[in-house]
């Protein structure tokens, strides 16, 4: 079975080829051009490098989000285009299941966010690889009185706004993960999509949709002035 994964949820763009649940290659990269600039082209040369072909590919995995609305809706779109081109399958996988699979070894408690602004994350709570807290968008200040002192390491790049808070009342407890695994990473999104592949369980094409948690700022902004306008 070939998986093709693709994750633009972050500021990386990220793509990896999974074979015969083997990991072929990976490319991730950031270097402020925009996703829609950079996935095809790191695709084309994913598929080039392999020595396969855009047909040999059974599965096309993405990241669904939580995470970067544009980026999110570039990454899906091209992975359902791929899919659709040569009558194959998709999976959808959580941006925050993608960055808990990295540290999923862990035995402690494991705690992904992914900075949503306003002190709010995207989170999720994993112990022992098993999701123990689905999804959602909560305070950062909430989040840690939740996680009540206990042993947890932090993964993503919501850590990066809220470090230093994290630290201030978490102390020892708080560990954080390492730069190179702190961002989404494609070939983690291809081995959750394997699982889901080896027991049937895709995607359909048709419904696959972005998971924002909450509305855009523009969408927001849109109610807003609809309220104001009602009173």
């Amino acid at each position: 079975m070939n998986i093709l994964a693709i994750d633009t949820s972050s500021q990386n763009a990220t793509v990896a080829l999974l074979s015969e649940e083997r990991l072929i290659g990976e490319f991730t990269i950031n270097n402020k051009k925009t996703h829609s600039q950079i996935i095809m082209p790191l695709i084309d040369d994913m598929i080039s490098k392999s020595g396969l072909d855009i047909k040999d590919i059974d599965v096309f995995a993405c990241g669904v989000g939580p995470g970067s609305f544009t980026g999110l809706r570039i990454g899906i779109a091209t992975a359902k285009a791929l899919a659709q081109a040569v009558n194959k399958k998709v999976v959808g996988v959580s941006s925050l299941s993608v960055l808990a699979n990295s540290i999923s070894f862990s035995e402690k408690l494991v705690c992904p966010i992914i900075d949503a602004r306003r002190n709010d994350v995207y989170n999720a709570l994993y112990k022992d690889g098993k999701c123990i807290k689905e999804d959602r968008a909560i305070n950062i200040e909430d989040l840690i009185k939740e996680l009540n002192g206990n042993e947890t390491v932090f993964v993503g790049d919501g850590i990066i706004p809220h470090k230093d808070l994290i630290i201030s009342k978490m102390g020892d407890k708080a560990y954080f993960a390492p730069q190179s695994i702190m961002m989404a990473k494609a070939s983690a999104v291809a081995q959750i999509a394997l699982e889901r592949a080896l027991n049937n369980s895709f995607d359909d094409i048709y419904n696959l949709e972005p998971v924002y948690l909450r509305s855009s700022q523009a969408e927001r902004e849109y109610n807003n002035r609809v309220k104001e306008n009602l009173e």
